[in-house]
């Protein structure tokens, strides 16, 4: 009985680990894939940006429009610099507007993007409280978090 249950054992462990292996292998996705779903996010963040813009132009924002659309861009700001991994610039032979910069000054990459999520946190703050100039003044804040990345690390729009 001992024997069996640590055959049971051995093979329960081989399998967790092997498992998820299979699983990550399986779910990797290819070059194309991982620009669309990056563009797709960008986009994302553009669109929830500018729902907060429409917002404060009301004069009197809808607090729960606002911060979610905020909480979108705060999730996303962490994500962001994982979306961008070696093989998804030119060389993947697909349209794109991130600069091969990206890879070629990682750590700079890196420093900027890490100056978003706290600008991004400090929307969805001033989204919950309603307040229009605050909002406002805080989305300035966020979009020039945004630039830094955008100035060095984008094509310009009118070139891609």
């Amino acid at each position: 009985m001992r024997l069996m249950v640590q055959k049971f054992v051995i093979l329960l462990v081989g399998s967790a680990i092997v498992m998820p292996a299979g699983y990550l292998a399986a779910a990797e996705l290819t070059p194309a894939e991982i620009i669309k779903t990056r563009q797709e996010h960008l986009k994302d963040m553009g669109a929830s940006m500018k729902a907060i813009v429409d917002q404060v132009k009301t004069g009197k924002p809808d607090v729960s429009i606002a911060t979610d659309a905020a909480k979108k861009i705060a999730a996303y700001s962490r994500e962001l610099p994982k979306w961008f991994p070696k093989g998804t610039g030119d060389e993947a032979g697909i349209k794109t507007a991130a600069k091969p910069e990206i890879w070629a000054q990682p750590d700079d990459f890196q420093a900027a993007a890490e100056k978003l999520p706290p600008e991004a946190d400090k929307l969805v703050e001033a989204a919950a409280t309603g307040d229009a100039a605050m909002i406002g003044a805080q989305l300035q804040a966020t979009g020039k978090a945004c630039q830094g990345c955008h100035k060095v690390f984008r094509v310009p729009p009118q070139e891609h």
